[in-house]
């Protein structure tokens, strides 16, 4: 299918069955943490899945080429990347799977409710730490500005039903935080997998299961490893990664 690219835009290849999504030089392009948190996700077969702060829509067209949900409904702010999905989910011809929705997470509930899963991938720094992205469109998506991780966590609970999965990445010292806002919020959080960039590294990220008025129980995971001590991918950052 031939799709409209405009200034700056390119197609990339996602190493999946032939994926491809639409990306620009000028708007937040997506990083490896997406790919790890589609990969985290459990089977969704059948299942309505919302995903919260979809940018380009990484996670929303790996969860259906690799999930196999019975529909996606991608959340986004931003028109200009809204645009870019909808046209990279024309280009994978999943346009009966994925209805993109342009607006605020936070009224994700007026668009959608009774979900069984909900994915994000949010802004991980708060505003005023970190480095400020020069360009307002990338620093909405690198920073708390339009959306904290509290306002994530309690739309994710307005749109679950109960028993529903949430599935969240985010920067590992923020853990504590993450736990607080999900009890707070009815979500109990059932896994956590720390992420280590090496051996001998402390984790930088965490990849995180919680279940709408689900048990206290938790599994601890031992760590993903993203490279070994040669620097190489390890088999299950290959395999994540779609790189064997």
């Amino acid at each position: 299918m031939q799709i409209e690219l405009k200034p700056n835009e390119k197609i990339e290849d996602l190493q999946c069955d032939g994926l491809q999504l639409i990306q620009s030089s000028s708007e937040y392009r997506f990083t490896t943490d997406a790919v790890l948190l589609a990969n985290f996700c459990r089977d969704m077969r059948g299942k309505l899945c919302v995903e919260f702060g979809a940018g380009s829509g990484v996670i929303s067209l790996l969860l259906a080429k690799k999930k196999h949900p019975s529909r996606i409904v991608a959340i986004e702010l931003q028109p200009q990347l809204c645009d870019m999905m909808q046209r990279s989910i024309l280009l994978n011809d999943m346009q009966g799977l994925i209805a993109v929705h342009n607006c605020d997470l936070k009224d994700a509930h007026t668009v959608i409710r009774d979900a069984d899963v909900v994915v994000c991938n949010p802004p991980y720094r708060r505003v005023g730490s970190g480095e400020r992205q020069l360009g307002e469109n990338i620093a909405i998506c690198r920073h708390e500005i339009k959306a904290t991780l509290g306002d994530v966590v309690k739309s994710a609970a307005r749109v679950l039903n109960n028993r529903g999965n949430f599935y969240l990445v985010h920067q590992s010292d923020r853990i504590g935080e993450i736990v607080t806002q999900c009890r707070d919020n009815g979500i109990a959080v059932k896994e956590i997998l720390p992420v280590c960039p090496a051996p001998g590294k402390q984790p930088n990220l965490v990849l995180v299961r919680g279940v709408k008025a689900g048990e206290s129980d938790c599994k601890l995971h031992a760590p993903l490893y993203i490279c070994d001590e040669q620097g190489n991918y390890t088999p299950q950052a290959k395999a994540w990664y779609n790189l064997e």
